[in-house]
């Protein structure tokens, strides 16, 4: 009984901590349900503290300048310049729903004929109560080696929708009906065995001579008895 529950303790485990595997590019799957940002906006955007507009189109490419297939778009409009940090075909999905799901994109070089890739990462935070997509662009994450931009979207539409009962949800009905007969088959073998136990000792007192002494006065008491 204990392999059985550590077994499904195991799978219950892997389940929820499972990876969000991509159906589209604004869209994953895991055993639990779906997220679908398909609700949201064409494009969303957002001032970062460098003083960069950053546009999202989330599940349909959109135009950075003067290309197109873009999903983030980074422009100074003081100078007239464009930035593609995210290609829309590039997403692709990590961790869970509802814990830390993020998108990821990846881009351009930072500069022409650079090495360092445009990388944009895109927290989805699930957020039941809101009626209002909130999203934040927290600018260029340093990082030697690599150009980061960090968003966060909190949003209703970042979190799981159920599709029906879930391959979780039956596993941890099972553990805790194996628990529950655990416990209780536990207290009956007790119970039976300890009552048992006491029979057999009971019986053994009661198959002892009757008479302590065998020899009374010289006597074989034993014989006599045969």
């Amino acid at each position: 009984m204990e392999v059985e529950i550590v077994i499904l303790l195991t799978l219950i485990t892997t389940i929820k901590t499972e990876v969000c595997q991509k159906v589209s590019a604004c869209s994953c799957r895991t055993s639990e349900g779906v997220v679908d940002l398909s609700a949201l906006p064409g494009s969303v955007s957002a001032n970062d503290n460098q003083g960069y507009k950053n546009t999202w189109f989330p599940c349909s490419a959109g135009a950075c300048g003067t290309f197109n297939g873009v999903s983030i778009c980074q422009t100074l409009e003081t100078q007239e310049v464009s930035y593609i940090n995210g290609y829309f075909n590039t997403s692709t999905f990590s961790g869970g729903p509802e814990k830390n799901l993020v998108l990821t994109y990846t881009g351009d070089t930072d500069i022409p004929g650079g090495t360092k890739i445009r990388t944009s990462r895109i927290s989805l935070v699930c957020d039941q109560t809101a009626n209002v997509n909130t999203f934040i662009a927290e600018g260029e994450q340093f990082q030697v080696g690599s150009v980061n931009y960090k968003f966060t979207l909190r949003s209703k539409h970042a979190c799981i929708v159920s599709s029906g009962i879930s391959v979780g949800s039956v596993l941890l009905i099972l553990f805790f009906v194996l628990v529950l007969v655990y416990v209780i088959g536990g207290l009956l073998f007790l119970r039976f065995y300890r009552q048992w136990v006491g029979n057999v000792s009971e019986l053994r007192v009661l198959e002892k001579p009757a008479i302590p002494c065998k020899r009374w006065h010289g006597i074989d008491i034993q014989r006599m008895q045969d």
